[in-house]
């Protein structure tokens, strides 16, 4: 590969690169706001947006390093993938902590769909009793239009109202019943359906998050390598230090026994 196809791979690999990081911030962003921090809701779509668009920030991250090993040369893509192997730290402990996120959010959202259906449930069984209330108590047609009117109950049709009032009250008996039964069915709770689905989510979202989580501490990796060949190249230095100093100190001292050889001989005078 010539110089100039390895710097347009490299461009491309990094423009690649940039384009998918913005792109996943973008889904995370839009998700955030508006913000609702003790939402059970709100917190289990974070959980689910992060690790959806989490194959993004992935293949972002392996082509900014992809660019940089095209190129080692180019300071800038070197500087930025050592700071995107920074992010990945923070990455790699933010999907960790999508694990007890994801749990008590699902934890929460269940009690709360159980205590709002139970407090729905109370209400529509109060409502029904009183309507039965109103209907085995009135004396009359109108007397029975005036209590549901008071209670917030159906109206009487023209047709109800020509009927005898032990057929309407039999009739409006029934009729409530089969209310009441539909309410309780629907206010029973999830269906095994709906459970089914829940347990799903709550399997994969913790292993994808986990498994996310280990591909970004891997990617921050090479950080880590490279501060320790540093401190290996500073160590070596460190123990060459004594030998090249042993040797100046020879060659010194080779420069300076002729002089002192010659000081010898004038002194005794050998010629």
């Amino acid at each position: 590969m010539s110089e100039q196809e390895g710097i347009a791979l490299s461009s491309l690999l990094a423009a690649a690169a940039r384009a998918l990081a913005l792109v996943f911030l973008v889904a995370v962003l839009v998700q955030l706001f508006p913000l609702a921090l003790a939402e059970p809701a709100w917190q289990m779509g974070l959980c689910s947006v992060l690790v959806a668009q989490a194959p993004l920030a992935l293949i972002a991250h392996v082509l900014l390093h992809a660019a940089a090993g095209v190129l080692p040369a180019d300071r800038r893509l070197a500087a930025a993938r050592d700071r995107w192997r920074r992010w990945a730290v923070a990455a790699s402990f933010g999907f960790l902590l999508l694990l007890p996120l994801q749990g008590w959010a699902t934890w929460r959202g269940m009690m709360s769909a159980y205590q709002q259906q139970s407090s729905q449930r109370l209400q529509a069984e109060q409502r029904s009793r009183a309507l039965q209330q109103a209907i085995a108590q009135a004396v009359s047609i109108p007397d029975l239009q005036a209590r549901f009117q008071a209670l917030g109950g159906p109206q009487l049709t023209p047709a109800d109202r020509n009927l005898p009032l032990p057929q309407l009250r039999r009739q409006l008996q029934a009729n409530l019943q089969a209310a009441s039964t539909r309410v309780r069915d629907r206010l029973r709770g999830p269906s095994p359906d709906q459970m089914l689905v829940i347990l799903r989510d709550g399997v994969r979202l913790p292993l994808s998050a986990l498994a996310f989580a280990a591909a970004f501490a891997a990617g921050a990796q090479g950080r880590r390598i490279s501060s320790d060949l540093n401190y290996l190249r500073q160590l070596e230095g460190q123990q060459n230090a004594p030998i090249q100093a042993v040797s100046l100190l020879t060659e010194l001292t080779s420069l300076r026994l002729p002089r002192w050889r010659r000081a010898r001989r004038g002194a005794t005078g050998e010629d």
